[in-house]
Protein backbone atom coordinates (compact mmCIF):
# COMPACT_ATOMS: atom_id res chain seq x y z
CA UNK A 1 0.00 0.00 0.00
CA UNK A 2 1.16 3.54 -0.69
CA UNK A 3 -0.22 6.94 0.14
CA UNK A 4 -0.02 10.55 -1.12
CA UNK A 5 -1.02 13.40 1.19
CA UNK A 6 -2.67 16.67 0.13
CA UNK A 7 -2.78 19.18 2.96
CA UNK A 8 -6.15 20.87 3.38
CA UNK A 9 -5.56 24.62 3.14
CA UNK A 10 -9.13 25.86 3.26
CA UNK A 11 -11.92 26.78 5.71
CA UNK A 12 -13.39 26.01 8.11
CA UNK A 13 -10.27 25.33 10.16
CA UNK A 14 -7.50 24.51 7.68
CA UNK A 15 -6.56 21.40 9.62
CA UNK A 16 -6.67 18.05 7.92
CA UNK A 17 -5.55 16.25 4.81
CA UNK A 18 -6.65 14.09 1.91
CA UNK A 19 -4.67 11.02 0.91
CA UNK A 20 -4.65 8.35 -1.76
CA UNK A 21 -4.74 4.86 -0.26
CA UNK A 22 -5.23 1.21 -1.27
CA UNK A 23 -2.99 1.52 -4.32
CA UNK A 24 -4.82 4.63 -5.53
CA UNK A 25 -8.31 3.11 -5.40
CA UNK A 26 -9.37 4.98 -2.28
CA UNK A 27 -9.23 8.63 -1.21
CA UNK A 28 -9.44 9.29 2.48
CA UNK A 29 -9.82 12.39 4.62
CA UNK A 30 -8.49 12.88 8.15
CA UNK A 31 -9.25 15.77 10.49
CA UNK A 32 -6.18 14.72 12.51
CA UNK A 33 -8.39 12.75 14.92
CA UNK A 34 -10.45 10.46 12.68
CA UNK A 35 -10.12 9.00 9.19
CA UNK A 36 -12.86 8.26 6.69
CA UNK A 37 -13.04 7.19 3.07
CA UNK A 38 -14.58 9.92 0.90
CA UNK A 39 -14.05 8.44 -2.59
CA UNK A 40 -13.91 4.83 -3.70
CA UNK A 41 -12.53 4.77 -7.23
CA UNK A 42 -12.80 2.05 -9.86
CA UNK A 43 -9.75 3.51 -11.59
CA UNK A 44 -6.33 3.81 -9.99
CA UNK A 45 -5.71 7.46 -9.08
CA UNK A 46 -2.10 8.40 -9.81
CA UNK A 47 -2.08 11.98 -8.56
CA UNK A 48 -4.30 14.19 -6.43
CA UNK A 49 -4.64 17.95 -5.93
CA UNK A 50 -6.88 20.33 -4.00
CA UNK A 51 -8.03 23.70 -5.36
CA UNK A 52 -7.09 26.88 -3.52
CA UNK A 53 -10.51 27.31 -1.89
CA UNK A 54 -10.58 23.70 -0.68
CA UNK A 55 -13.88 22.95 -2.42
CA UNK A 56 -12.75 20.49 -5.11
CA UNK A 57 -10.33 17.64 -5.55
CA UNK A 58 -8.90 16.58 -8.89
CA UNK A 59 -7.43 13.16 -9.62
CA UNK A 60 -5.35 11.70 -12.45
CA UNK A 61 -6.63 8.33 -13.63
CA UNK A 62 -4.37 5.46 -14.67
CA UNK A 63 -6.66 4.73 -17.65
CA UNK A 64 -6.66 8.30 -18.98
CA UNK A 65 -9.51 9.99 -17.12
CA UNK A 66 -9.41 13.17 -15.06
CA UNK A 67 -11.76 13.14 -12.05
CA UNK A 68 -13.16 16.19 -10.28
CA UNK A 69 -14.88 15.73 -6.92
CA UNK A 70 -17.08 18.44 -5.41
CA UNK A 71 -16.21 18.27 -1.71
CA UNK A 72 -19.22 20.24 -0.42
CA UNK A 73 -21.65 18.36 -2.65
CA UNK A 74 -21.04 14.92 -1.13
CA UNK A 75 -18.02 14.45 -3.42
CA UNK A 76 -20.15 14.49 -6.58
CA UNK A 77 -17.96 13.23 -9.41
CA UNK A 78 -17.24 14.70 -12.86
CA UNK A 79 -15.20 12.59 -15.30
CA UNK A 80 -13.22 13.96 -18.26
CA UNK A 81 -11.86 11.38 -20.69
CA UNK A 82 -8.54 12.92 -21.68
CA UNK A 83 -5.91 10.44 -22.83
CA UNK A 84 -5.54 6.90 -24.11
CA UNK A 85 -2.11 6.58 -22.51
CA UNK A 86 -3.08 7.32 -18.91
CA UNK A 87 -2.75 10.47 -16.82
CA UNK A 88 0.34 10.56 -14.64
CA UNK A 89 0.01 13.90 -12.83
CA UNK A 90 -2.59 16.61 -12.31
CA UNK A 91 -2.84 20.01 -10.60
CA UNK A 92 -5.17 22.97 -10.23
CA UNK A 93 -4.00 26.29 -11.62
CA UNK A 94 -3.57 29.02 -8.95
CA UNK A 95 -7.00 30.55 -9.55
CA UNK A 96 -8.57 27.14 -8.85
CA UNK A 97 -10.55 26.85 -12.08
CA UNK A 98 -8.22 25.51 -14.76
CA UNK A 99 -6.68 22.06 -14.44
CA UNK A 100 -3.29 21.01 -15.77
CA UNK A 101 -2.87 17.32 -16.61
CA UNK A 102 0.21 15.46 -17.81
CA UNK A 103 -0.01 12.04 -19.45
CA UNK A 104 2.36 9.12 -19.84
CA UNK A 105 3.58 10.37 -23.22
CA UNK A 106 4.66 13.73 -21.84
CA UNK A 107 1.71 15.72 -23.16
CA UNK A 108 0.59 18.57 -20.88
CA UNK A 109 -2.98 19.77 -21.32
CA UNK A 110 -4.75 22.74 -19.77
CA UNK A 111 -8.45 22.12 -19.11
CA UNK A 112 -11.07 24.80 -18.52
CA UNK A 113 -14.68 23.82 -17.78
CA UNK A 114 -14.06 20.30 -19.05
CA UNK A 115 -12.50 21.41 -22.36
CA UNK A 116 -8.83 21.23 -23.37
CA UNK A 117 -7.90 24.82 -24.22
CA UNK A 118 -4.16 24.41 -24.67
CA UNK A 119 -1.43 21.81 -25.01
CA UNK A 120 2.18 22.38 -23.98
CA UNK A 121 4.69 20.33 -26.01
CA UNK A 122 8.26 19.41 -25.21
CA UNK A 123 8.37 16.55 -22.73
CA UNK A 124 8.85 13.07 -24.18
CA UNK A 125 8.25 10.96 -21.07
CA UNK A 126 5.56 10.58 -18.42
CA UNK A 127 4.89 13.70 -16.37
CA UNK A 128 5.74 12.82 -12.78
CA UNK A 129 4.81 16.09 -11.06
CA UNK A 130 3.21 19.49 -11.78
CA UNK A 131 3.87 22.24 -9.26
CA UNK A 132 3.18 26.00 -9.14
CA UNK A 133 5.30 28.49 -7.24
CA UNK A 134 3.73 30.38 -4.36
CA UNK A 135 3.11 33.50 -6.46
CA UNK A 136 1.33 31.42 -9.10
CA UNK A 137 3.53 32.86 -11.85
CA UNK A 138 5.64 29.82 -12.71
CA UNK A 139 4.78 26.18 -13.23
CA UNK A 140 7.34 23.39 -13.02
CA UNK A 141 6.76 20.06 -14.76
CA UNK A 142 9.03 17.09 -14.08
CA UNK A 143 9.27 14.05 -16.30
CA UNK A 144 10.73 10.63 -16.86
CA UNK A 145 12.50 12.18 -19.86
CA UNK A 146 15.18 13.36 -17.39
CA UNK A 147 14.12 17.01 -17.48
CA UNK A 148 12.22 19.76 -15.69
CA UNK A 149 10.49 22.50 -17.64
CA UNK A 150 9.88 25.82 -15.93
CA UNK A 151 6.96 27.65 -17.58
CA UNK A 152 5.98 31.30 -17.20
CA UNK A 153 2.29 30.58 -16.67
CA UNK A 154 1.26 34.11 -17.64
CA UNK A 155 3.23 33.97 -20.90
CA UNK A 156 2.91 30.43 -22.19
CA UNK A 157 3.85 31.54 -25.72
CA UNK A 158 7.40 31.90 -24.42
CA UNK A 159 9.50 28.71 -24.43
CA UNK A 160 10.08 27.17 -20.99
CA UNK A 161 13.41 27.04 -19.22
CA UNK A 162 14.66 23.45 -19.47
CA UNK A 163 16.61 22.06 -16.53
CA UNK A 164 18.25 18.67 -16.71
CA UNK A 165 20.90 16.66 -14.90
CA UNK A 166 20.16 13.65 -17.10
CA UNK A 167 18.28 11.84 -14.37
CA UNK A 168 14.72 10.77 -13.70
CA UNK A 169 12.88 13.59 -11.91
CA UNK A 170 10.30 12.33 -9.42
CA UNK A 171 9.02 15.52 -7.83
CA UNK A 172 9.58 19.28 -7.59
CA UNK A 173 8.97 22.00 -4.99
CA UNK A 174 9.60 25.74 -4.70
CA UNK A 175 11.14 27.35 -1.64
CA UNK A 176 8.77 29.67 0.31
CA UNK A 177 10.35 32.76 -1.29
CA UNK A 178 10.17 31.17 -4.77
CA UNK A 179 13.88 31.82 -5.33
CA UNK A 180 14.85 28.17 -5.74
CA UNK A 181 13.38 25.05 -7.27
CA UNK A 182 14.15 21.71 -5.63
CA UNK A 183 13.83 18.36 -7.39
CA UNK A 184 13.82 14.79 -6.12
CA UNK A 185 16.12 12.88 -8.47
CA UNK A 186 16.35 9.17 -9.19
CA UNK A 187 19.94 9.06 -10.45
CA UNK A 188 19.66 6.05 -12.72
CA UNK A 189 20.79 7.12 -16.21
CA UNK A 190 24.48 7.54 -15.43
CA UNK A 191 24.55 4.20 -13.65
CA UNK A 192 22.97 2.47 -16.66
CA UNK A 193 25.51 4.04 -19.00
CA UNK A 194 28.33 2.79 -16.76
CA UNK A 195 26.77 -0.67 -16.57
CA UNK A 196 26.03 -0.36 -12.86
CA UNK A 197 22.92 -1.66 -11.13
CA UNK A 198 23.07 0.80 -8.25
CA UNK A 199 20.45 3.58 -8.09
CA UNK A 200 21.13 6.78 -6.16
CA UNK A 201 18.60 9.29 -4.87
CA UNK A 202 19.35 12.95 -4.35
CA UNK A 203 17.82 16.42 -4.17
CA UNK A 204 18.97 19.02 -6.70
CA UNK A 205 18.37 22.78 -6.53
CA UNK A 206 18.27 25.52 -9.15
CA UNK A 207 17.75 29.29 -8.79
CA UNK A 208 14.52 30.52 -10.38
CA UNK A 209 15.06 34.30 -10.41
CA UNK A 210 17.02 35.95 -13.23
CA UNK A 211 19.09 38.01 -10.79
CA UNK A 212 20.08 34.92 -8.82
CA UNK A 213 20.86 32.95 -11.97
CA UNK A 214 22.97 35.81 -13.31
CA UNK A 215 24.92 36.05 -10.06
CA UNK A 216 25.81 32.37 -10.19
CA UNK A 217 26.78 32.48 -13.87
CA UNK A 218 28.87 35.63 -13.47
CA UNK A 219 30.76 33.92 -10.67
CA UNK A 220 31.80 31.18 -13.09
CA UNK A 221 32.78 33.42 -16.03
CA UNK A 222 36.08 35.17 -16.65
CA UNK A 223 34.81 37.83 -19.09
CA UNK A 224 31.75 39.52 -20.58
CA UNK A 225 30.55 38.78 -24.10
CA UNK A 226 32.25 40.52 -27.00
CA UNK A 227 30.21 42.81 -29.22
CA UNK A 228 30.17 40.13 -31.91
CA UNK A 229 28.92 37.52 -29.44
CA UNK A 230 26.28 40.00 -28.27
CA UNK A 231 24.96 40.36 -31.82
CA UNK A 232 24.79 36.58 -32.24
CA UNK A 233 23.35 35.57 -28.87
CA UNK A 234 21.33 38.64 -27.84
CA UNK A 235 20.35 40.94 -30.74
CA UNK A 236 21.87 43.35 -33.21
CA UNK A 237 19.34 46.10 -32.42
CA UNK A 238 19.90 46.08 -28.64
CA UNK A 239 22.76 48.22 -27.33
CA UNK A 240 25.71 46.26 -25.97
CA UNK A 241 26.23 46.20 -22.23
CA UNK A 242 28.30 44.32 -19.70
CA UNK A 243 25.90 41.74 -18.27
CA UNK A 244 28.33 40.82 -15.47
CA UNK A 245 29.10 44.04 -13.61
CA UNK A 246 31.97 42.41 -11.71
CA UNK A 247 33.84 41.68 -14.95
CA UNK A 248 35.51 44.13 -17.35
CA UNK A 249 33.64 45.37 -20.42
CA UNK A 250 34.71 43.54 -23.57
CA UNK A 251 34.06 45.68 -26.66
CA UNK A 252 36.20 43.71 -29.07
Amino acid sequence: MWMQLVILNSPPDGKGFYARDNGGLSIKYSDMNTVREVVKSKEKIMSLDLNVSGTKLVGAGFNGNVYIWDIYNDFAETVINLSKTGIASVAFAPEGRRIIAGDNNGQIKIIDNGVVIRELPGHTGAIEHIKFNHNGTFMATSSKDFSIRLWNFNQLNFPPIVLSDHDWVWSVAFTPNDEQLFAGINSVKDQIERGEAKTDFSIHAWPTKIETMAGILCGELSRNMTQEEWKIHVAEDIDYEATCKNLPVNKQ
